[in-house]
């Protein structure tokens, strides 16, 4: 029996508060023959304990919402972070670019393709809009052609605001209604009332150095509020001049779909396009549209504050660039950053980005100018130079034999098969398609042993492919890096036209000499018979089998497949290696082409 007469409080689950609760009771006087289980103190005491739990579970929360590793409600997180200096990024509107051919009938000065010229395009089915978002002017060439170049269009729709400045409301605020909306298009203008039109910009106090900001400068400050809208604000007579009462703010943003609005590669202008109609003018498409992203979620910027607060507005370690580029543009799915000292030639002096956007595999000359000038020009270091380069991707192809057990199997063979495709696939994309992602054989011969109960076991064999893409007849030098110890005589290459005019296909002769060998029907021939080269011998270049390292000198091709791309495969030494990627590589697998993943199923029945 008990006999305590003091409550125990350190408990929080339920059923341990109400034993406290009813041990504490047992242990007084007056209810030591008390049947708690049997009477309605029972649940007297459950109500009890339920409030103590909830009370507990509550104050556990407020807690965690102190701190932003813990903080799981949005505006708890933004509010931290904003202690940091770091504010979540807004949707991004998706951006394109686009020529236009103007045939005028008469012969202008000047045509001038306004603001907020509209243009459409069709994804998966769901049609977007697109605009200019400023005015671009157009004069004829000296051969009299009215070409706009690479003209600039985002995806959204521009929206303007006013609001009165009053100054006895001191609850007063200026919230942008709509949650679409694009921070980085916002142009905040304050007129000094509404019977004097004189009209002042305002820039982004976020985007300047706040130590150099008086009380005369004209800045507004933005900030995310409840319901993922933001609230503008501005100067207090210390930072930043402030407002009058009777001060109109005008202020115009666009809202955007975020990162549904990538992609897009065809546009019709709606209406007209400089004054003129559809039949003086040709649209063609310079970059499709990437960078849009959504809203910034609150595991994202849990992640980059803390390092965005460490680079404090300038790149100077690996983080500081991987955080600041991953801040301003949402849609990088991954990134990586290696010194010049790092490269395999060296070059000092220089920091080396590489970058994936989510989506494509491509990084377009737009995209590159646009990280190098709009954000890393602003906080590089000036002694370095940063370089934006392309990924460099390993594609693997996978040929597996599963044997398994009919009996056992609760589905037919080609269920199995497909639901074996599926799990392979769902590691390759979970555990690969990024940088610094290494393969790992075990883990995916362990993932198809566990598809089903019915799989006994399993042999895989790898290759792992690269791709160059040669300029059509000029002769070029590459160096590809396998990075990974290759079984000798395994190089293969799909076929391309030599300068003789005959198809040939790249193998190695297990002694460390790559070979074009002539090829009928995608099959090497045999004997074999290679292209020779200028010093007379038939080496098109060398293959270093402990490092994976092959070089192919000037290769020449006339004509490639169908995509203008050479497939160089190879196979590790050892079947059951796992591969890493080196730097700007990354590992993944070519979700078009139904051979990178084959299953052999072997039906195997014990007695």
């Amino acid at each position: 029996m008990p006999t305590s007469d003091k409550l125990k409080i350190t408990e929080l689950e339920f059923d341990e508060i109400k034993t406290n609760l009813v041990n504490y009771l047992q242990g007084q006087t007056e209810f030591q023959d008390y049947d708690f289980e049997g009477s309605s103190m029972s649940v007297l005491i459950d109500l009890l304990a339920y409030n103590t739990h909830y009370m507990g579970y509550y104050a556990n929360m407020l807690g965690n919402e102190m701190f932003l590793d813990s903080s799981s409600l949005r505006e708890s997180v933004v509010s931290h972070a904003k202690l940091l200096n770091v504010h979540p990024t807004s949707r991004r509107s998706a951006k394109a670019k686009i020529n236009i051919l103007f045939t005028p009938d008469d012969n202008p000065t000047v045509l001038t393709i306004e603001k907020d010229t509209r243009f459409t395009s069709t994804i998966d089915g769901v049609s977007y809009t697109y605009t200019t978002n400023k005015a671009t002017s157009v004069k004829p060439t000296a051969t009299g052609l009215y070409l706009a170049s690479s003209v600039e269009i985002c995806e959204g729709s521009i929206l303007r605001k006013s609001y009165t400045v009053n100054g006895t409301d001191t609850s007063q605020r200026f919230i942008i209604p709509n949650p679409n909306v694009d921070t980085k298009t916002l142009s905040v203008t304050v007129q000094k009332s509404s019977t004097n039109s004189e009209v002042t910009i305002f820039r982004d106090g976020n985007a300047i150095d706040v130590t150099t900001v008086n009380n005369k400068d004209n800045v507004y400050y933005l900030q995310e509020v409840e319901e993922k809208k933001y609230e503008i604000t501005f100067g207090d007579g210390v930072i930043g001049k402030p407002l009058e009462d009777g001060n109109v703010i005008f202020i115009e943003y666009m809202i955007t779909s975020g990162i549904s609005g990538n992609f897009a590669s065809t546009f019709k202008a709606i209406g007209n396009v400089a004054g003129l109609d559809s039949s003086k003018y040709q649209l063609a498409t310079v970059e499709s549209a990437t960078g849009g992203a959504d809203y910034q979620s609150i595991e994202s910027l849990q992640y980059q504050a803390p390092k965005l607060y460490q680079a404090q507005g300038r790149a100077t370690t690996k983080n500081d660039y991987q955080a600041i580029i991953l801040q301003e543009r949402p849609d990088v799915e991954s990134i990586t950053v290696y010194g010049g000292e790092d490269a395999d030639t060296v070059q000092y002096g220089r920091v080396f980005i590489a970058v994936k956007i989510e989506g494509t595999n491509v990084l377009s000359k737009g995209t590159k100018e646009s990280i190098q000038n709009s954000i890393l020009k602003n906080v590089n270091v000036v002694t370095v130079e940063p370089i934006i380069i392309d990924p460099i991707f390993f594609y693997l192809y996978i040929d597996s034999t599963v044997n398994y057990d009919p009996v056992t199997n609760l589905t037919d063979e080609d269920t199995l098969k497909g639901n074996i495709n599926t799990s392979i696939k769902e590691y390759l994309d979970i555990n690969l398609q990024k940088f610094n992602s290494k393969f790992r054989y075990s883990q995916l011969v362990q993932v198809v042993d566990n598809t089903n109960n019915s799989i006994r076991n399993n042999k895989t064999n790898l290759k792992y492919q690269q791709r160059i893409n040669p300029s059509l007849g000029i002769p070029q030098t590459f160096i590809i890096y396998f990075n990974n110890k290759v079984e000798k005589g395994s190089v293969s290459s799909t076929s391309f036209t030599f300068t003789d005019g005959n198809v040939y296909s790249l193998v190695d002769d297990s002694e460390g000499n790559i070979k074009s060998a002539r090829t009928t029907d995608d099959v090497v021939d045999i004997p074999y018979e290679y292209f020779p080269q200028v010093d007379g011998s038939t080496n098109q270049g060398t293959i270093d089998y402990d490092t994976g390292k092959i070089t192919l000198n000037s290769l020449t091709v006339l004509s490639a497949d169908s995509t203008g791309l050479i497939r160089i495969n190879v196979t590790p030494e050892l079947n059951n290696s796992d591969i890493t990627p080196l730097r700007e590589q990354i590992l993944t697998y070519d979700t078009e082409d139904a051979s990178s993943i084959t299953i052999n199923m072997v039906a195997e029945t014990i007695i």
